[in-house]
């Protein structure tokens, strides 16, 4: 059914005939897109009130989901064609949209970016209204409010675009991962008897052109261990425990792997306490953005402006400057050279910066970037 109103028209909120009593959005990407979703919720919530906000998201950040002030309800992101961070299945998607359309949804906004195929899943919801991004180019299809997906900006400013088009107010770019007491009280009990101060480390990413090689995390955590003593603090995933865990032991470091034995919230937690940390350019960097933890980011083939960590964030991005950054692909075809331009010399020095400055003097945001021909250790 064609939509009555005309998509590319702003303010759909105050063109309604009473304000929407219950809406879902669609937000099912992993966790640094979910963190730069927080300030589009914020808009959302100020806007609705009254509104009963239910989050379609992935189950892996559920628990997350739930801490978010602007959210009431978490609802599990079942899969669907096109979008390929959920196994699809059929039958169970079927019976999800069933159970969806009999929810009697007022609005339906998407989140999830270009609406080539989170549109149709919206538009599936059976909600009275839905309003989502498209594609520069792209007709405007059946939505009620359909906003070209700006190709600028970070993250989080690209998805306060649609509130904004639909009539919210301008709300703070700030990422929040919120944490409750037992969170905090779990960390505490996990570093209890680790020497401070702590140095976190995050080695992996899910492709290859965004890791930084694994001997060279080893190296930076034994010299800034040598120079500050403490603990180093590994974070990550299972699968990465005995990797990493072996190339640290190997390095004569003094470590806890907490790799893989962690919930997403404790993570964030461990996170809030150290001292700095050393990470690739993935979810994990932008927990501790979220939380303002000194953070030194080997950056990769990601996108630069729209990841990057928010001007008031006590953070050192290191990004060697290739022509073809952003990178989508998974394996690189000229051997990773923007991170293996980036030197352990490099990396210590932006840590012990952070550890060393006073709040006050801490530069919030610096690019720093290697050199041509640089020796690297």
């Amino acid at each position: 059914m064609q939509s009555e109103y005309n998509a590319a028209l702003p303010g759909l909120l105050h063109r309604l005939p009473e304000p929407p009593r219950k809406v879902a959005v669609l937000r099912a990407s992993r966790i640094g897109d979910f963190l730069h979703t927080y300030p589009a919720l914020r808009s959302l919530r100020q806007a609705l009130p009254a509104a009963e906000i239910s989050l379609i998201t992935l189950p892996m950040l559920a628990d997350l989901a739930k801490r978010c002030p602007s959210v009431d309800r978490v609802i599990h992101f079942p899969g669907f064609p096109g979008l390929a961070e959920q196994l699809f299945d059929a039958r169970q998607t079927v019976e999800f949209f069933q159970k969806m359309v009999q929810e009697g949804f007022d609005l339906a906004v998407q989140l999830q970016g270009s609406g080539v195929h989170s549109n149709p899943f919206v538009l599936l919801l059976g909600a009275a209204h839905t309003a989502g991004f498209i594609r520069t180019g792209d007709p405007l299809g059946l939505l009620d409010a359909a906003l070209p997906l700006p190709e600028t900006g970070r993250e989080s400013q690209r998805m306060m675009a649609l509130p904004a088009f639909l009539g919210a107010a301008p709300v703070e770019d700030r990422l929040e991962f919120p944490l409750w007491p037992a969170d905090r009280h779990a960390a505490d009990d996990l570093l209890s008897d680790c020497p401070e101060p702590w140095i976190g480390l995050h080695t992996m990413a899910r492709d290859s052109t965004r890791r930084w090689p694994l001997e060279r995390f080893a190296a930076a955590a034994q010299r800034l261990q040598s120079t500050l003593g403490g603990t180093v603090i590994l974070i990550g995933e299972q699968f990465e425990r005995l990797t990493t865990g072996n190339a640290l032991r190997q390095s004569g470091v003094d470590f806890l792997n907490l790799a893989g034995m962690t919930s997403l919230p404790v993570t964030g937690a461990v996170i809030e306490r150290l001292a700095v940390f050393v990470t690739n350019d993935t979810g994990p960097a932008h927990i501790a953005y979220a939380l303002n933890t000194p953070t030194v980011t080997v950056v990769g083939g990601g996108d630069l402006e729209r990841y990057s960590p928010p001007p008031d964030c006590a953070a050192v991005v290191l990004a060697y400057p290739v022509p073809c950054r952003p990178c989508a692909l998974a394996e690189c075809p000229i051997d990773n050279l923007c991170l293996n331009q980036i030197s352990v010399d490099q990396v210590v020095t932006a840590a012990l910066e952070l550890v060393r400055a006073k709040p006050s003097a801490v530069s919030l945001m610096r690019w720093l970037a290697g050199k041509e021909g640089e020796k690297h250790a």
